[in-house]
């Protein structure tokens, strides 16, 4: 009967160690397979990568810098509608600082400067050009009346932003009136400077560097723009000197 007991026991042992090594074979064969899982998802890797910051975005310069984007703003026109420089992302914009009295800027109304350059480069629908006028005195009335007294001159009725506090006159550091800036379809600073290299108005048109327009052939191309910046002529700008 002693002899039976013992017998088993024994078995009982043995059947224990062979149940532990079971459990601990299934635990290692369980972390395993875990491991398979994540090294098949790439869970280390996306790790990896969710804890590298994100690179932020690219931020408009205080100031205009060719190659860079072209510094945003907001503004209302004469009739009090607003435009923002980035809400034109994906077509080339041209601004040309604005005065209504300024001779320079009368001459090129009178010559079809601009209407010609819009012309030439796709009309309203594939060109964006808002003049700005900064002049300190200038009301959203007296751009409705120049509009009115000049309808015949402008067969593109483009907007002419009202900035008589002079914030984006200074923000773009504008000198003149004409002073332009050339921006493409990506928001990028291409052009900035005169209009042409004909400051007193005494050459043919087709005899004159047109340097916006030289810009615009340039960029329609796909070439880079040659100048891109040249010293711009005209009135200088009449800013508010309180503001």
């Amino acid at each position: 009967m002693r002899d039976w007991k013992l017998v088993l026991l024994a078995a009982l042992l043995v059947g224990s160690a062979g149940l532990i090594g079971c459990e601990e074979e299934a635990e290692e064969e369980e972390e395993e397979t875990a491991e398979d899982i994540e090294a098949q998802l790439g869970l280390d890797d996306f790790d990896e990568v969710a804890d590298e910051e994100e690179e932020p975005a690219a931020e408009a310069p205080s100031e205009p810098v060719i190659g860079e984007l072209a510094p945003d703003f907001t503004l209302v026109d004469e009739q009090g509608e607003s435009h923002t420089l980035s809400d034109y992302r994906g077509q080339t914009v041209v601004l040309e600082w604005f005065n209504i009295p300024c001779p320079f800027v009368v001459r090129h109304y009178e010559e079809q400067t601009f209407m010609n350059l819009i012309d030439e480069f796709g009309g309203d629908d594939e060109l964006v050009w808002l003049a700005i006028d900064t002049t300190w005195d200038n009301t959203p009335e007296d751009t409705l009346e120049w509009k009115e007294e000049t309808a015949d001159l402008r067969p593109h009725d483009y907007p002419v932003l009202q900035d008589p506090e002079g914030d984006v006159g200074r923000l773009y550091q504008a000198r003149t009136t004409p002073h332009m800036f050339v921006i493409d379809e990506e928001g990028i600073l291409q052009y900035m400077g005169a209009i042409d290299d004909d400051r007193r108005g005494r050459e043919d048109v087709e005899d004159r560097q047109r340097y916006v327009q030289q810009a615009l052939t340039a960029m329609a191309a796909g070439e880079d723009v040659d100048p891109t910046e040249t010293e711009p002529y005209g009135c200088t700008v009449k800013y508010d000197e309180d503001s």
